[in-house]
């Protein structure tokens, strides 16, 4: 049952603000001190130093100079100030505090384009991952879905010394025509340069953060509190998560969220929610699941958000239209991937990339393409039989666990449960908007169960959800998730 506050505080809207200013003025702190990440730093997940000197080189900061172990409990108590500022903002507002249209829109662009330019890319070597992939079909004609980072190191390329794991790309291949382009763009300025196209990946970072506050506000002008909309906009936009791995780290993971709620907008319509008791809106199925297509292409999980869609119109329909309407759903949505696949297609081939990164996540001895401890921290990781080499990994586990079917079934079958309880659910009926309480649980499990490999970034897959409804089951999934995400945070610098 959602939790209504007796009156409006202006003290409450006071104190909100003053929260999300001080949350921003300590992740100020956090960006300068990544700034001066010592030559050499490395945590458990890994991280890119090579990234903070470049920064720092770009903005005249010197040399790094501080010692490891101050360095790192600085970047740890930066870290918990911040995630405490955010969990007492999280507080006030389901206390009722509310922000103005015109204050939220005066904060999220100047906060997202410093974070953006000031930021260095140095908890993850990802961005510069996507760059080398572009770099193999720009610059040397060879298909990024089949070649991997190890022929970049082999070439000289740029990027080589950014990059760790001997894996073809993992990523949807529209976000590989996405980064080529801008790779080609990049081209025009600077013929080896990669510094400016990683700036751009962290502005589209920066716009997917933006598209993911303003359509959460959207979904919420929706739902059954339509007066918290404005709150969930800062909320997704000051989140530490959000900052860090979109304008920050420029992960992909913000645009394909983007995206798929995009289509949740165009799906998703209550049954109630204004004063007259009507439909706050239309819904255009056809229209959602093409939007969640194109998010699939960027990362292929929305698309488990398909058979939703349809399986909301096989409820809505009469006779044999209804499934005529469900197939187009399923058609529409699955054509943006296999349209962008088209230039890449190799048979299965082309989908080697993402079959190395579904196994390397139960792969314990991997090997690093540089010298150094192995790194963990890369989207695109895989294992390799030896740094020079392309081959698939180590397969002795997996035979010994029952064979590559068994052990499939093994890494996925709570996950299935998770999907099915929560088809089933919507399938009876309910709030509409009850299917991104399912999302929240479901892009859960499959971080947790599936993918293997918990990384940070994949919690913007669940915030959005979380965040969307302030009933007390969601708030319990909101202190759950603060408490998950700012322990994946601090492992950024928990020692090797």
């Amino acid at each position: 049952m959602h939790i209504r506050e007796a009156s409006h505080s202006p003290a409450l809207d006071r104190a909100a603000r003053a929260c999300v200013l001080a949350g921003l003025v300590v992740f100020a702190a956090f960006v300068v001190w990544l700034e001066r990440m010592p030559a050499g730093f490395d945590s458990i997940r890994g991280l890119n130093p090579l990234a903070a000197a470049e920064w720092r080189a770009r903005f005249g900061a010197g040399d790094a100079s501080i010692p490891e172990p101050l360095y790192r409990a600085g970047v740890q108590v930066l870290q918990v100030v911040s995630w405490v500022l955010y969990g007492l903002l999280l507080a006030l507002v389901y206390r009722g505090a509310r922000f103005s249209a015109a204050w939220t829109w005066r904060l999220a662009v100047p906060v997202l384009l410093a974070v953006a330019v000031a930021m260095p890319a140095a908890l993850s070597a990802d961005a510069f991952a996507y760059v080398g992939y572009a770099r193999l079909a720009v610059v040397h004609g060879l298909n990024p879905h089949l070649h991997t980072q190890a022929e970049l190191v082999k070439l000289g390329d740029p990027t080589g010394p950014y990059l760790h794991w001997p894996i073809a790309s993992p990523y949807g291949p529209l976000w590989t025509l996405v980064c080529m382009a801008i790779v080609a763009a990049g081209r025009l300025f600077s013929t080896d340069g990669i510094w400016g196209v990683v700036l751009a990946l962290k502005l589209l970072g920066a716009a997917g953060v933006l598209g993911m506050a303003a359509l959460l506000r959207a979904l919420v002008r929706r739902g059954d509190d339509p007066e918290r909309a404005e709150a969930a906009f800062v909320l997704m936009l000051v989140n530490p998560v959000s900052l860090c791995e979109g304008p920050g780290n420029g992960h992909n993971d913000v645009v394909m969220m983007a995206l798929a709620l995009a289509g949740l907008v165009a799906w998703l319509t209550p049954m109630s929610g204004r004063a007259s008791g009507q439909s706050s809106g239309r819904a255009h199925p056809l229209l959602a699941a093409v939007w969640l297509g194109v998010a699939a292409a960027v990362k292929l999980i929305p698309l488990l958000l398909l058979p939703w869609v349809a399986l909301s119109a096989l409820r809505s329909g009469n006779g044999a239209r209804r499934w005529g309407r469900a197939t187009a759903i399923v058609c529409l949505g699955f054509a943006p991937v296999v349209l962008a696949y088209a230039p890449f297609w190799s048979g299965g081939r082309a989908l080697g990339g993402l079959a190395e990164r579904f196994r390397s996540a139960d792969q314990p001895d991997q090997t690093d393409l540089a010298p150094g401890p192995p790194r963990a921290d890369p989207d695109a990781s895989g294992t390799a039989t030896s740094p020079t080499t392309d081959g698939p990994p180590p397969r002795q586990a997996i035979r010994r666990s029952g064979g590559p079917l068994v052990h499939l079934v093994r890494r996925t079958w709570l996950t299935a449960l998770v999907y099915a309880g929560a088809t089933l659910i919507l399938w009876r009926g309910g709030a509409p908007l009850l299917a991104l309480t399912g999302w929240a649980y479901l892009s859960s499990a499959v971080m947790l169960f599936v993918a293997g490999l918990w990384f940070p970034w994949y919690l913007t897959w669940t915030w959005p959800a979380v965040l969307a409804r302030a009933n007390r089951h969601h708030q319990v999934l909101t202190l759950v998730l603060f408490l998950f995400s700012l322990l994946l945070m601090m492992v950024y610098a928990t020692p090797p």
